[in-house]
């Protein structure tokens, strides 16, 4: 075979010397989150604290093949590898709000280019001024900028066309928040890949650039935008991914409608799996893996055989509850029915973004609380809780992730070798899955042997955790390993002797017969040690049976009614999620059941809402008591009496219900008891109805009650915040005074508060006037109203239009406990005045002043040039007649000052008028 292969070389080596060829080094560094950072280039991630990047959602890193950052973005801003905004790098047509803001892709063909293709966001949601962009790319060249790169003017924000032009609602929105890419079948050019209503549009990057014609894949989901009440288009949220073999897409539509008033707006997202064809560009094939959820990340195993999905769930009013990480697998025949839930927490959901050791990173955070760490797939390509899945547990430095991680060309995550047999003591199969050309390879297999076979065969030692890696030599030259991690699994540890699973014979018609109905999940323990990994367990008749059954297909209900005395069982024991296996034995053995008495067990309702918590370990001594049986007895209580007879779904033992029937179930080595029976009494508890009273200070002492009446207070006992306990007290003083009532027979107690609060009384500070308006000043202005001259109250303290004179300004609590009132002068000086002699109007003075509060004043009167016209006293004088040494002064605009003895001082003008 490598023969074979060696007639491609030259081609192939030609190619890598004219096109960029990609390796996984370009993805070493990730910009994220809140100044957030990782690097993988020492194989495990690093937390990175020198970012400049602050961002939600969106943003793109690239790096060289060596590891090498070169720069990064939030769609709107790039920054070179010393962290400072490139050269022209600000004001791209991404937004830091959009999903995928950006991806960057290396140009085919030149090592110093690259695109970012950014993502508009595609609403007006916090930017309502601005159009939507969509699509649109830059070019930066690496040589510009003393190598430290530099967007290209002529290439910069260069659109692409994603929508019907001639459709108004497309042409205003372009796009929805998704991009993703994947090598050409070509192994040099590059498809990118975005998505519109129900539209995948395929850009073909090659040596020449980007093309602008797309292939257009039409799709039968179409998602329109949807704008909630915020002016964000709801719709257009979640990730696009396309698989590291580029056989896959995987889209997440958060949401496809707005939603109801009684459902919610979070609950009509959608994930839908495509295939790709990337040699055509095609997408085809839809199929729908979650419906009615709110889903955002979406990301593929690096095998390309599972998907993994991040969701959220809300309540009908849009509030976060919790999230959901679920795994598909994509072999299965029928891959929405291979949902397996892998994770559920109260982080909110965010990316899923594979990474060069193999594993998937997630974001999101606990909700109101920070994204100080990363979640993490150890080993993406195992089916269930074999992906070993790590809860926050990937350390940030205390930089914070929000919903983002960086996107890259997917086809970089492609291994090129794969395994099976990984259980302790199989001889595991190693073999090559890529068609690229070598001449000879070299396998490490992690535990210091290695072998130069194509397929090579190995047994570990023992079990544990390996690092795989394969080199490839192509005419001389070693090109650079590819790892992979590798769990060699123990076998579970199992009972050696034969378990003995004891049934009464006394729980069907013939309680003589010796059959039984068994439930052989309850040997699973004691076969298994009582081990706390997780395991699972499928029974057979035979040992050849088990063996023969590498599917369990064929394994027995373990509902089972024996078929003999002491028939014997074989359990076939699997480390769950892996294919390695132990055998155990069982044996099925009945024997005459010892009836049970009736119980019965009260509870009171302290919410009363018709529902109790039940102690039933009070249930579970008096059994006990009653037949004299030792501390290592089961005691079980269940639903139904069938669930109690096989010992199925047993209920908490602090159970809250209503009233109902419970059955009993005991089991011991030597002792077989028939079903008790348990009745549960739900009795109703004092209603207590917190209180506020408002009062004046003068009505203290008050008494405060339970509010009971005096028959029920015989039944309670009381304890007050004041560590009283009578059914009632005297307080001399307001405040927040709580009783706990005490029902001792059934151990049950509520709480009533009693909130008192009492006047406060007012104190005026000023009274401030200016113009004929008067606001009345407090200490402070919480529960009072206000009046002036009559008792007519308000909530306000502003008065307007008051005429000039004294005034009486009141003020009293809310609770009309207490009113002050004050005293105040309201001055009028009037616009103009016409000195005619005609006996109106021919003076001007101030309005409003009293005398025996003011009786020495002065007022200055001055022309339009600051000169001193006149001054007079106005409580003593009829004012101003508009003349100047006994000359009457033309029509014009004339100037006061008075200042009176608190200091104030009023200035203003007014108009002569003849």
């Amino acid at each position: 075979m490598i023969k074979a292969k060696k007639r491609f070389l030259f081609i192939i080596l030609l190619v890598c010397l004219s096109i960029n060829c990609f390796s996984q080094r370009e993805s070493a560094n990730w910009y994220f989150g809140n100044f957030a950072g990782l690097t993988f280039n020492s194989g495990s991630p690093i937390p990175l604290t020198n970012s400049a990047l602050n961002t939600k959602e969106g943003c793109a890193t690239i790096s060289d093949e060596n590891g090498n950052l070169k720069f990064y973005t939030d769609g709107t801003t790039v920054w070179d590898r010393q962290h400072h905004v490139m050269p022209h790098g600000e004001n791209l047509l991404g937004h830091s709000s959009s999903t995928e803001s950006a991806i960057i892709i290396p140009k085919p063909g030149n090592t110093d280019a690259f695109y970012i293709f950014t993502i508009d966001k595609p609403s007006y949601f916090l930017t309502e001024d601005e159009p939507i962009d969509g699509v649109n790319y830059s070019e930066v060249d690496m040589t510009l900028n003393n190598g430290y790169g530099d967007i290209v003017v002529s290439k910069k924000n260069i659109h692409l066309i994603t929508y019907d032009i001639n459709d108004p609602v497309q042409n205003e929105y372009k796009t929805s928040e998704k991009i993703t890419a994947v090598t050409h079948s070509d192994g040099s050019s590059i498809w990118v890949i975005t998505q519109f209503i129900n539209k995948f549009y395929s850009f073909r990057v090659d040596f020449e650039g980007v093309n602008h014609n797309p292939v257009i894949s039409v799709v039968p989901q179409a998602v329109y935008p949807r704008i909630d009440d915020e002016g964000s288009n709801i719709s257009a949220i979640g990730y696009l991914k396309v698989s590291p073999n580029g056989k896959k897409i995987a889209i997440a539509h958060s949401s496809t409608t707005l939603g109801s008033p009684s459902v919610g707006s979070k609950k009509s997202g959608k994930v839908l799996l495509y295939d790709f064809n990337n040699t055509t560009g095609i997408v085809t094939n839809e199929r729908t893996l979650l419906a009615d959820t709110y889903p955002y990340g979406v990301e593929f195993s690096p095998n390309s055989k599972l998907l993994y999905v991040t969701t959220s769930n809300f309540s009908s009013n849009n509030q976060f509850l919790d999230s959901n990480l679920y795994q598909f697998n994509l072999d299965s025949s029928n891959i929405p029915a291979s949902k397996q839930s892998i994770n559920g927490s109260n982080n909110v959901a965010g990316a899923l973004q594979l990474a060069i050791d193999g594993k998937i990173y997630r974001s999101g955070y606990p909700l109101f609380q920070q994204g100080l760490k990363l979640s993490v797939i150890n080993n993406p390509n195992e089916l269930g809780s074999a992906c070993n899945y790590s809860h926050n547990s990937i350390d940030l430095a205390g930089r914070t992730a929000q919903l983002g991680l960086p996107p890259f060309v997917q086809s970089i995550f492609n291994f090129t070798f794969d395994f099976e047999y990984d259980c302790f003591s199989d001889m595991t199969h190693f073999f090559i899955t890529s068609e690229d050309p070598y001449d000879s390879v070299l396998w490490d297999f992690g535990d210091g042997e290695t072998s130069t076979l194509e397929e090579p065969i190995h047994v570990y030692s023992q079990s544990g955790t390996y690092m795989v890696s394969l080199s490839f030599t192509i005419n001389g030259i070693t090109q650079d390993p590819i790892r992979r991690q590798l769990t060699i699994h123990p076998l579970p540890q199992v009972l050696q002797t034969t378990y003995e699973l004891v049934q009464c014979d006394g729980l069907d018609e013939n309680a003589d017969d010796g059959f039984a109905t068994f439930n052989l999940n309850l040997a699973n323990e004691p076969l298994t040690l009582n081990t706390s990994d997780p395991v699972e367990v499928f029974y057979y008749h035979s040992l050849e049976e088990a063996l023969e059954d590498d599917t369990n297909e064929n394994a027995m209900n373990p509902v089972y009614i024996n078929q003999s005395q002491n028939e014997i069982l074989y359990a076939k024991i699997y480390l769950a999620n892996t294919k390695c296996f132990n055998i155990g034995k069982i044996m099925l053995k009945t024997t005459q059941s010892v009836e049970l008495e009736t119980y019965t067990l009260e509870a009171c309702d302290a919410q009363n809402n018709g529902v109790a918590t039940f102690d039933l370990n009070i249930v579970k001594s008096q059994v006990m008591n009653q037949l004299n049986l030792p501390n290592t007895v089961e005691i079980s209580f269940h639903e139904s009496e069938q669930s109690a007879n096989i010992g199925v779904y047993p209920v908490a033992l602090d159970y809250t219900t209503i009233s109902k029937t419970l059955y009993i179930r005991v089991v011991s080595d030597n002792v077989c008891y028939g079903t008790g029976v348990l009745h549960l009494i739900v009795l109703p508890f004092a209603e207590l109805e917190d209180e506020t009273i408002e009062m004046c200070q003068s009505d203290f002492p008050i008494i405060l009650t339970t509010g009971l009446s005096s028959e029920d207070i015989s039944n309670y006992d009381f304890f007050w915040s004041t560590n009283e306990t009578t059914s009632e007290i005297s307080i001399e003083n307001s405040g927040v005074y709580t009783v706990t009532v005490t029902d001792n027979d059934l151990n049950c107690e509520g709480t009533k508060t009693i909130t008192v609060t009492t006047n406060e009384v007012p104190v005026i500070l000023s009274i401030d006037v200016m113009d004929g308006d008067a606001a009345i000043i407090l200490e402070s202005n919480f529960g009072f109203e206000f009046a002036v001259d009559s008792p007519i109250y308000q909530e306000s303290n502003q008065f307007q239009d008051l005429s000039p004179g004294t005034h009486i300004a009141y003020v009293r609590d809310r609770y009309n406990c207490n009113t002050i009132q004050q005293e105040f002068q309201v001055l009028g000086f009037p616009k103009f005045f016409t000195p005619n002699d005609d006996g109106s109007n021919d003076f001007w003075n101030v309005k409003g002043l009293d005398f025996n509060i003011y009786p020495v004043l002065r007022i200055y009167i001055f022309n339009r040039y600051g000169k001193l016209i006149s001054e007079f006293n106005p409580n003593t004088s009829q004012g101003w007649s508009g003349k100047f040494n006994n000359k009457l002064l033309p029509s014009d605009d004339y100037w006061y000052y008075l200042k009176i003895p608190n200091g104030k001082v009023y200035r203003g003008h007014f108009a002569l008028k003849l």
